[in-house]
């Protein structure tokens, strides 16, 4: 009597799915390889020094109860050919409106 091993089937599923991980794979190098190099070279507005630029110098939240709080949010973007440098807290100034 010979005695016959068992080879353990995989599921149908798999080759599909690691081929189609592979393709994902492929596609997300060669998508990260290819957008590398397409940024915009800087080109600084100002020689010599940093300049900070917002992209809003305002903000009306309208009419706020009073120790209602309220936020806002600004982009800051160095358009200098130095390192921009925000030392301590920024100076906000609150207008209090009839």
């Amino acid at each position: 009597m010979s005695k016959r091993k068992q080879v353990a089937q995989r599921p149908a599923w798999l080759l599909p799915a690691v081929v189609a991980g592979a393709v994902v794979i492929v596609l997300a190098i060669a998508t990260a390889l290819l957008t590398v190099g397409r940024r915009e070279p800087f080109v600084p507005e100002v020689a010599g020094a940093p300049r900070a630029e917002f992209d809003q110098t305002r903000v009306d939240h309208g009419v706020v109860a009073f120790n209602q709080q309220v936020e806002s949010v600004y982009r800051v973007r160095n358009v200098g050919d130095q390192p921009l440098r925000i030392l301590g807290e920024p100076r906000v100034e609150l207008v209090e409106g009839c």
